[in-house]
């Protein structure tokens, strides 16, 4: 029989080096409690001190933190650590900056332990082009395990989809600057059904308020109340929310500088920082009052400043009863588990694997690309009409080609480097292929919708067609045949290949610097000077055999340089021009 139980899990950082997070966790329905806890953790991150990156000093972003969910807000100044909190939680950060002991049922915690919770982050994480329901459809082929049938699916797509009251918009594309979409509300709840897809036991939740109005944004929070009423427990953090926001929280943390200050019931804390010498205003919002507190707006007395109010809520908070509570509670699951370690009865948590296969998660990725580059055509199809003007303008001005000794191979050559010049510089509109969906990327890879690799592979084959593959076939068509080049014993196939291979290899670069750089001026910028680089050493702007040796080896890096010598070979070798024959056609040989 399903009972439903109330479990708590620990976070606790003793010092100004350790952190100890503890976290009772309030479950769905289930046969068996879950307790999550995280023990004596840190977590520091690197710092620039100079120019020179060795120079480099440690920030500690979390200290003496003691944590217990339930519908729990983290309520901090900017800069304090909620996210890096929230994240230690989900296991999103990266193990060599997090030490400790995270445990689940008093064991370590599985690997891929993200997979297991849901995360919503601040920023949206949907597909504009794609509707509500097929953004729900999306994450559940990929988090729902094989044993779902496709109508156990759909039905869970329709619970969540009324719970959220999404029904209204749920046939709506969620749109983005360019067209008009769903409202910033649904976007948000769109955002959190993606994640109650799975029905997590516990959903965290980065300011899901941040960009909002006061009415959504009471909407949102009404909605996260109901899910934690109906057993989902939800741990969020928030920034400065207006007092029928603050009456919903279940219980409240406040940081200060990465330490904890207060955790307990949130219709308690305005009594306990009474006790502790703050008495808020007439009128004042209490979410206002605290973080006046933690900047020091609250000072009560002249002789005191920031740091002596920081020092003395954080002591205060140490020595309360509220803190005694829960170090009570959370000290038991660490001796536990210390205990069966020694006694090497520790139970080990299987490892969360992937719900679905490489080849589904190809499929699934692919679809929804191919899915929305249908719906957002701009750019493909600019792309080919850009590429198709080029390739006239060429054809114009090497209209049908003479075979004369004086002009031919010059108009020729020229006309080949022009042709792979404006083939290569094509492919920096893949530029944007990495750059724009990385949170995207991010967030779905940190919470187990696919492998790394089924999202590469599906998106670069699901670019090479309708961006390489069928615009270099139209360029091919059309200066071919304009120009009067060479069309026999399949001349024509091998050109159109050529041009093929180097507009991959082109692409090829601007991938590597779309998944390098976060920046994407800085990606383009890249990329131009690569392929100048290149074109300086494709053997026609100057002879390779009079650069000097220890800049010569640059050339077998050149992509016009093997495109160059290919089209040559291609076109010049045995043509016959004024009754002479041009044996050898590469550049470099001349």
């Amino acid at each position: 029989m399903k009972t439903k139980t109330s479990v708590v899990t620990p976070i606790v950082i003793n010092d100004c080096n350790t952190a100890s997070v503890k976290i009772h966790v309030k479950a769905f329905e289930q046969k068996q409690s879950t307790t999550i806890s995280c023990h004596d953790i840190r977590y520091r991150v690197d710092v620039k001190t100079k120019i020179c990156p060795r120079n480099r000093k440690t920030k500690e972003i979390l200290k003496g933190i003691d944590f217990q969910a339930g519908m729990n807000a983290i309520l901090e100044p900017t800069g304090s650590g909620k996210s890096s909190l929230l994240d230690i939680l989900a296991g999103r950060k990266a193990p060599l900056r997090v030490s400790g002991d995270l445990l689940l049922n008093g064991s370590p915690h599985p690997e891929n332990f993200k997979c297991m919770v849901g995360y919503v982050l601040q920023d949206d994480v949907v597909i504009s082009g794609l509707t509500v329901r097929e953004n729900l459809a999306f994450s559940a082929a990929l988090r729902l395990r094989g044993q779902n049938s496709k109508a156990d699916i759909q039905e869970k797509i329709e619970n969540v989809v009324s719970e959220l009251g999404l029904t209204k918009c749920v046939d709506t594309m969620v749109g983005n600057d360019f067209f008009r979409g769903i409202s910033g509300g649904e976007r948000q709840r769109t955002n959190i059904g993606m994640e109650l897809i799975i029905s997590p036991p516990v959903l965290f939740l980065d300011e899901p308020t941040t960009g909002l109005d006061a009415n959504t944004a009471h909407s949102v929070m009404q909605l996260l109340k109901s899910l934690s009423k109906n057993g989902t427990t939800v741990v969020f953090s928030i920034h400065q929310p207006r007092f029928s926001i603050f009456k919903l929280f279940d219980s409240l943390m406040l940081l200060s500088f990465g330490e904890c200050v207060y955790h307990g019931a949130a219709h308690e804390s305005l009594d306990y920082f009474r006790s502790i010498g703050f008495i808020i205003e007439e009128h004042n919002n209490p979410p206002d009052f605290f973080l006046d507190v933690v900047n020091g707006a609250a000072i009560n007395t002249l002789d005191e400043n920031i740091v002596d109010v920081h020092q003395k809520i954080v002591s205060s908070f140490r020595k309360s009863k509220l803190n005694s509570r829960l170090q009570n509670v959370i000290k038991p699951i660490l001796h536990q588990y210390h205990q069966a370690f020694d006694t090497k009865t520790l139970n080990m948590s299987p490892k969360v694997k992937y719900a679905t296969s490489f080849f589904k998660q190809f499929r699934v990725i692919s679809s929804r690309t191919l899915l929305n580059l249908l719906r957002n055509p701009k750019l493909s199809i600019l792309h080919w009409i850009i590429l198709t003007i080029f390739g006239l303008i060429i054809g114009g001005i090497y209209w049908s080609m003479d075979r004369d000794c004086e002009t031919g191979i010059q108009n020729r050559v020229g006309a080949l480097f022009f042709i792979l010049l404006n083939i290569v510089f094509s492919s920096l509109s893949a530029v944007e292929l990495f750059v724009k969906e990385r949170p995207i990327f991010i967030h779905e890879n940190l919470s187990g919708f696919y492998r790394v690799s089924a999202y590469f592979f599906s998106k670069i084959i699901c670019d090479s067609l309708p961006m390489r593959l069928i615009p270099v076939f139209l360029f091919s068509v059309t200066t071919h045949f304009m120009l009067g080049l060479r069309s026999e014993e399949g001349k024509f196939f091998l050109y159109g290949l050529t041009l093929l291979m180097v507009a991959m290899s082109g692409t090829s670069i601007a991938f590597f610097f779309s998944a390098c750089v976060t920046d994407l001026g800085l990606a383009n910028v890249l990329i131009a000077v690569t392929y100048v680089f290149m074109m300086i050493f494709g053997g026609l702007l100057v002879n390779l055999k009079s650069i000097p040796d220890r800049l010569r080896w640059i050339q077998w890096f050149s992509t016009f340089r093997y495109g160059l010598n290919a089209l040559e070979i291609i076109e010049l070798k045995d043509l016959t021009l004024n009754n002479m024959t041009f044996i050898n056609g590469t550049t470099d040989l001349w």
